[in-house]
């Protein structure tokens, strides 16, 4: 009788084991689906946001002035792009 009851504990740690395995895997499937998406989604808001928007204008406003010749000018314009670049977390253009 002592082994049968042994089995039975036996029997239903290893289907509680099987469980938390294969519930804890289901999770981690679904954290490397779900994630990616959220985190891009995320990119995408703060790109379309106010700092991204003048990040990008203000990086080709300093691009032009280097092609007229005004290096100092377009230092300066390429400083405030970074600084708004920094501020609104945008994607990486410069």
């Amino acid at each position: 009788m002592k082994y049968s009851i042994w089995c039975r504990v036996l029997f239903w740690k290893r289907l509680v084991l099987i469980t938390l395995i294969v519930t804890a895997l289901c999770l981690i499937v679904a954290a490397f689906i779900y994630i990616p998406k959220y985190l891009d989604e995320e990119q995408r808001i703060r790109d379309n946001s106010t700092f991204c928007r003048q990040y990008r204008e203000f990086l080709q406003t300093a691009e032009n002035w280097n092609q007229i010749g005004d290096s100092v000018q377009a230092k300066g314009v390429y400083n405030i792009a970074i600084d708004l670049f920094r501020k609104g977390q945008c994607t990486r253009i410069h």
